[in-house]
């Protein structure tokens, strides 16, 4: 069963409030909240996945996706720093690539803590958290949003292909002379907001049906393939850039459902003139 692992306060009969603990089955229930997804692209060190699904639990969060983790999966130096975050571990999911692990999602978010020449929103965690719930949580006519949450490699961050498919970037605001976090630390961080953002009061999810990232990618290759049926391309050590600035143009958009069957419709007409 996939869902969120969520606290509820109740008072028995005799007026003591105690703590329940419940699993929300999100198949069953499509109009609740759908929580983020915390992914870790190209972890190193198994040690840090545990020490991230306890910063994870801690803060009510359980679904956690490995991107090719360098030593594999399972893990067990994971399960050693976990700390007794085992259901968090027990439904990871590992990937291949990136573009499987957000197949599903509809937004994505990428942390980094260096600048970058893309032109990508970059917001601050709160900001970011805000503008999370906004989408995640569904009216009756409406389903919830999944948002995902990009963390890149101990060593070296996220590259430029990957923050390509991201809809924004996510700022820590930390000591500008000493901004360094470990990969617990930032996940941590983010999970601490989203914690506190629960209490607060959230604007109402958008009207119209978003896209995941899988139907934006579908369309992308589609319009990649033309292009290079029609030598849109110049030369072929400019195709990698180019490509990445056209995902970006498009992800930025954020394009629904009906915006993105126009585009197809768009695609489908020039072929015919």
């Amino acid at each position: 069963m996939r869902g969120s692992i969520g606290d509820i306060y109740l008072k028995s009969e005799y007026g003591i409030k105690f703590r329940a603990i419940v699993k929300l089955d999100i198949q069953r229930f499509p109009y609740l909240m759908k929580p983020p997804i915390i992914i870790l692209f190209k972890t190193q060190l198994g040690q840090n996945i545990g020490m991230c699904a306890r910063a994870m639990l801690n803060c009510g969060l359980d679904q956690l996706r490995l991107v090719a983790p360098r030593d594999g999966w399972p893990n067990p130096a994971a399960t050693a720093t976990a700390a007794d975050a085992d259901r968090v571990l027990q439904q990871t999911q590992c990937f291949e690539t990136l573009d499987e692990a957000i197949a599903d999602c509809h937004r994505l978010y990428a942390t980094t803590a260096r600048p970058r020449s893309q032109s990508i929103p970059c917001l601050p965690v709160m900001q970011a958290v805000e503008e999370i719930f906004a989408t995640t949580s569904s009216t009756d006519s409406t389903p919830a949003q999944q948002s995902a949450i990009l963390f890149g490699p101990e060593a070296s961050g996220l590259d430029n292909t990957s923050l390509s498919r991201a809809d924004a970037l996510i700022h820590f605001p930390t000591n500008p002379d000493f901004s360094s976090l470990n990969l617990a630390q930032a996940v941590l961080l983010f999970a601490w907001e989203w914690r506190r953002g629960e209490t607060s009061s959230h604007s109402l999810p958008p009207a119209s049906s978003p896209t995941t990232k899988k139907e934006l990618a579908n369309f992308l290759d589609r319009l990649e393939n033309e292009l290079d049926q029609r030598g849109f391309f110049l030369t072929p050590e400019l195709r990698p850039e180019t490509l990445r600035n056209l995902r970006t143009i498009f992800t930025r958009s954020q394009p629904n459902e009906q915006e993105l069957n126009m585009l197809h419709g768009v695609i489908t007409a020039l072929k015919k003139a």
